[in-house]
């Protein structure tokens, strides 16, 4: 984790964060289309721990989240696939893959993991926003008022940054961070669905995490909401039409199941 942590805050220095156009620029006027997929349920979940770069089982209603969502995606042709090299995503990636004909090539790669919360991880999430809360200066009886109230303060990158400033063991990641390695996930994305041979819209799966999903979708659509929650096995569309610079949101979080979100 210290490697990778030191690469991504590398890259945060020397500010190499990118505009939504710029992003769109490396398609080279080609059409594309993302698939985003958020994992299956998990266990650290429905307990409401802070999962980050930890892994835990995914449950049994897990395991029908990804039946559904492979079940849906089943019919669609996708030119090439991406996931979260964690395991929890891993699964919810073969699952998916097992159901497509042809089936693409996939890549596995550490830039698509969740925000790392150093040692915050696994702990129960409430009592990481409590500390939150404290460090700011309000009281821990008056919690969601208290969040909203930091929230609109210093914003959805400033509650994070408290995050990792209160990480004993500053291997949390910062906001910053997080949007320097947003975008060099979604350039080597972008790359290479452009080079998939034929002229016609590259399509691509991408098997993630909540958190940073929301994360790609901002550097590519800023005016969706930081707060934006994504059920489990969600399905988020995002396309890029021929010819231009200009990302379109098609479709935000969709579900083939009665969503039941657990953080």
């Amino acid at each position: 984790m210290n490697d990778t942590t030191d690469r991504m805050r590398d890259a945060a220095e020397r500010g190499e964060q990118r505009l939504p156009e710029e992003l769109a620029a490396f398609a080279e006027g080609r059409a594309l289309r993302l698939r985003i997929v958020r994992h299956a349920e998990t266990e650290h979940n429905t307990n409401h721990l802070m999962q980050g770069w930890s892994d835990s089982p995914i449950t049994q209603r897990g395991r029908e989240q990804i039946a559904a969502v492979a079940e849906r995606l089943s019919s669609e042709r996708f030119d090439l696939a991406f996931s979260s090299d964690l395991q929890r995503t891993r699964t919810t990636a073969e699952g998916i893959l097992a159901r497509l004909q042809p089936k693409p090539a996939i890549e596995y790669d550490e830039l698509l993991r969740e925000w790392s919360f150093g040692s915050h991880e696994e702990r129960p999430a409430a009592d990481v926003w409590r500390e939150v809360i404290v460090e700011h200066g309000f009281e821990v009886d008056r919690e969601l008022s208290a969040l909203r109230s930091i929230g609109e303060q210093v914003g959805w990158r400033g509650l994070f940054d408290t995050i990792a400033k209160l990480d004993a063991s500053g291997q949390a990641e910062q906001a910053a961070e997080i949007v320097v390695r947003a975008d060099a996930a979604l350039e080597r994305i972008v790359r290479a669905a452009s080079a998939v041979p034929g002229d016609d819209e590259a399509q691509v799966l991408v098997v993630s995490h909540g958190g940073f999903i929301t994360s790609l979708l901002r550097q590519l659509v800023p005016e969706l909401t930081p707060d934006t929650i994504l059920p489990n096995c969600s399905v988020t569309t995002v396309t890029l039409p021929a010819g231009t610079l200009v990302w379109q949101l098609d479709g935000l979080g969709e579900t083939a199941f009665a969503p039941d979100v657990r953080g």
